[in-house]
């Protein structure tokens, strides 16, 4: 009792939120989606509750589902907690056990079990657990006041996420160019607008080309450079398409940059580095196409 009315630095009394820069502002990712989608959909007008439905989409889409996310990648249990259960001998039988054992395991009683789970399993799982449960929690609430398309959308990325943590973060590299651009462009869009094909075609193309940043960054491999390039210019076609020549040049401009750093990555072989100094043209480019969808509606 004594302990809950201390002087430490404590955000609530029964949940502790604790929010911070997670990385600089001008990253491409969630929240830069949103933006973009908010752009393209025609209905970001300068009104209180516009901005407020703005605020509220940034919130689900970087901090809610971000952190969702984070705790289920990178959390410590996933490998620590198998590895105690193992050590501690509970009930957990491998394949390699006799029948005679297998049998035990089911004869062991009920109290043990619970006792073991509350000694060796909770303690590792008490604040990740907790904590994907409160991030879920606000995010699918922030959702339904957003509408029902984006609570679809959002019990889709939390789904997603799961399954990315099942398959791997190597082998779901696309997943997660879903997670962080496809879906909160989608939610962004359905909450001030409707979606069009033109729209989706644009979503799709970015989702891609992050994915080949991401690509680029942990692989050493032209293919993604190769794939980069090739959607940048199929964006500056779509652009010349729909007579948007201002921004066809700045598309084309910022491809001509990323194509000259890309002479010093072919050297270094720094992928992380190269993607680091080409996202801000790649948001550029976002802009560009959210603007010229915002104009076409």
């Amino acid at each position: 009792m004594e302990d809950s009315y201390s002087a430490r630095p404590i955000a609530g009394r029964l949940v502790a939120l604790d929010f911070r820069p997670a990385r600089p502002l001008t990253l491409l990712g969630p929240a830069w989606a949103v933006i973009c989608g908010a752009i393209a959909s025609g209905g970001l007008v300068w009104q209180t509750h516009t901005v407020l439905n703005l605020v509220l989409l940034i919130l689900l889409c970087d901090a809610l589902l971000g952190a969702w996310r984070s705790l289920w990648l990178h959390a410590d249990w996933r490998t620590t907690l198998p590895r105690n259960m193992a050590s501690a001998h509970i009930w957990l039988m491998t394949s390699r056990e006799t029948p005679r054992f297998f049998l035990l395991r089911w004869l062991q009683p009920i109290s043990q079990r619970i006792r073991l789970l509350r000694v060796v399993a909770w303690p590792l799982l008490d604040s990740e657990i907790t904590g994907m449960l409160v991030a879920g929690l606000l995010a699918l609430c922030v959702a339904v006041v957003l509408g029902l398309v984006p609570t679809i959308l959002t019990a889709v990325a939390l789904a997603l996420a799961l399954i990315e943590g099942q398959v791997g973060a190597e082998r779901g590299t696309l997943l997660r160019a879903v997670f962080e651009i496809a879906l909160p462009w989608s939610i962004a869009t359905s909450a001030f607008g409707n979606f069009s094909w033109l729209a989706l075609a644009a979503i799709a193309l970015f989702t891609l080309m992050y994915f080949a940043l991401i690509g680029m960054s942990s692989r050493q491999s032209r293919f993604w450079t190769w794939l980069c390039n090739g959607i940048q210019l199929m964006i500056i076609a779509i652009l010349v398409y729909f007579k948007v020549a201002a921004g066809a040049g700045i598309v084309a401009l910022g491809l001509l940059a990323q194509i000259l750093w890309q002479a010093r990555h072919h050297i270094d072989r720094n992928g992380r580095a190269y993607a680091q100094r080409v996202q801000s043209y790649l948001m550029i480019e976002m802009v560009v196409v959210a603007i010229m969808l915002w104009f076409s509606l």
